[in-house]
């Protein structure tokens, strides 16, 4: 198995794992036999894009990736006890009822502006949506995630309206979530440093690397 090298990714790279992990991923670390998996799930139908993404990402950093579908599901896994322990320095998590454990997820204003623009676009690529008017979306059922990525809005300056929903009868969770809601002005306004894949798919900011 190749160890990864995170020394070869920029900043913003490194961003958008700990960003898309927070949305999307998850760990499997083996409960008798110690293993140190990645997984981020994605939409099978519209998120070949971000897994090429993904994909690129982890070549650069001479780590291979495997992907497959899962009935609804797109996932792609990487096997690195590096990137584990890498982003488990950034994501953490806190046990809940029933033994559920909860990510969270705590700012630093002193990281790079490239740092944070790359977990700002993960995030938007796993938990958001981006509207044709470049408006765009993210939800959380985690009111400690919400505070922490508006923390980072308001560090970059962008200027972000928040909204706290109750959840309907066709949601995927049952839980109340929390909304940030990114005009179409701040999105263009920072849109060209915001990697996002699902930004880019609207044609006017330049497609990352795949």
């Amino acid at each position: 198995m190749s160890k990864i090298d995170l020394s070869l990714l920029d900043d913003s790279e490194k961003g958008y794992i700990i960003g898309l992990f927070l949305g999307d991923g998850s760990f499997n670390k083996g409960l008798k036999t110690p293993r140190y998996v990645v997984r981020f799930a994605l939409d099978a139908k519209r998120d070949h894009d971000i897994a090429a993404r993904l994909g690129y990402i982890f070549h650069k950093a001479q780590k291979t990736t495997s992907a497959f579908a899962r009935e609804n599901t797109l996932i792609v896994k990487v096997c690195s006890k590096e990137l584990v322990g890498y982003i488990g320095s950034f994501v953490y998590y806190r046990a809940e009822d029933n033994r559920r454990r909860e990510k969270e997820f705590h700012f630093d204003k002193h990281w790079h502006a490239d740092f944070q623009y790359g977990i700002l676009a993960g995030f938007i690529d796993s938990d958001g949506h981006v509207h044709e008017h470049f408006g765009a979306e993210i939800k959380t059922v985690s009111l400690q995630i919400h505070k922490a990525v508006q923390a980072l809005l308001d560090n970059l300056g962008i200027i972000a309206e928040t909204k706290h929903r109750k959840a309907t009868k066709e949601s995927y969770s049952q839980k109340p979530f929390h909304l940030i809601y990114l005009p179409s002005r701040e999105m263009r306004k920072h849109g060209g440093q915001i990697p996002s894949v699902k930004l880019a798919r609207l044609g006017a900011f330049p497609t990352p690397k795949d």
